[in-house]
């Protein structure tokens, strides 16, 4: 018995290794970071057009806000994860706008990333409670102190 346990314990471990090998390949690979970095990026500004959609025109409704809101919350938390050094603008690993203030600030860039989150977060507290108006301001708040708090500083926009 102790054997079998053993056995399951190490294919549970094989299983995990193979299934992480992609995301570690990836890893070493700075045109595949960039690349998983844009399209995590696409998923944000998806999130936020649809919550500017509400916003302005009411289309869709304060939960769906909310739950757009969270998943903006747990993308920022992962954002710090997809700039690894040498995926700059300035190191050749394909089209970024990542300035290399990102790692020179790498404290501040942090800073941004969770602020980001937070406020998110507020925004998806405020969407429970359903008031269009306290979305709005609270949307703006994220566009600008979130979102904002990192394309100012540490993107360069790109053609």
């Amino acid at each position: 018995m102790k054997r079998m346990g053993m056995l399951l314990v190490g294919g549970a471990m094989t299983v995990l290794a193979v299934a992480a090998l992609p995301s570690l390949l990836s890893a070493q690979d700075p045109a595949a970071i960039v690349k998983e970095r844009q399209e995590t990026m696409k998923q944000l500004g998806g999130h936020m057009k649809a919550i500017n959609e509400f916003v302005e025109s009411g289309a869709g409704n304060a939960e769906d806000v909310a739950s757009r809101a969270a998943s903006i919350r747990e993308i920022a938390g992962k954002i710090p994860t997809l700039f690894p050094q040498g995926t700059s603008l300035n190191d050749g690993v394909g089209k970024t706008g990542a300035k290399p203030e990102i790692w020179s600030d790498w404290t501040g860039f942090q800073a941004a990333a969770t602020k980001m989150g937070e406020e998110a977060g507020k925004l998806a507290e405020i969407a429970a409670a359903g008031d269009h108006d306290a979305i709005g301001a609270q949307f703006g708040s994220l566009g600008k102190n979130g979102c904002g708090g990192c394309h100012q500083t540490f993107r360069q926009k790109l053609d």
